[in-house]
C-alpha cells in the first residue's frame, strides 16, 4: 500500500522531482506562450517549423542576457533551467512578432 502511496505522489509531482515543461515552436508561434512553473524546472523549446528561430530573454531590440537559444530548423531544441523566482519574457529574434512569457513561482509542494 505505501509503495502506491509514494508512486501517485511522485506521478502526481509530489516527490520534490521538478518536472520539464514544454514549448512547441509551430507555424511561427510559440505554443504556450505563457507558463507557469516552479522554480527548478527546465523549459524545453521544440521547433516543429522547417524554418530557423530563437529563444532569446527579452524583448525585441532589448535581449537582457538571461538566457538565448537557436533552433535551427525541424526537431531542433533548446532547454533553460529556471532557479530564480520571476518574470521572463522571450521572443524570437528572427520573426519579433513571436513572443512568449515564463513566470517563475517559488515551489511551495515541499514546504510544511
Amino acid at each position: 500500500m505505501w509503495m502506491r502511496l509514494i508512486a501517485l505522489a511522485v506521478a502526481a509531482g509530489l516527490g520534490g522531482v521538478a518536472q520539464d515543461a514544454a514549448v512547441q515552436v509551430r507555424t511561427s508561434q510559440f505554443r504556450e506562450a505563457r507558463l507557469e512553473i516552479p522554480v527548478g524546472t527546465q523549459v524545453v523549446w521544440n521547433n516543429q517549423d522547417e524554418i530557423e528561430h530563437t529563444v532569446t530573454s527579452g524583448v525585441p531590440d532589448s535581449a537582457d542576457g538571461a538566457f538565448a537559444g537557436r533552433l535551427s530548423g525541424k526537431g531542433s531544441t533548446f532547454g533553460h533551467r529556471f532557479d530564480r523566482a520571476g518574470t521572463y519574457r522571450y521572443y524570437c529574434d528572427r520573426h519579433h512578432f513571436m513572443r512568449g512569457e515564463i513566470r517563475v513561482v517559488p515551489d511551495t509542494k515541499g514546504a510544511q
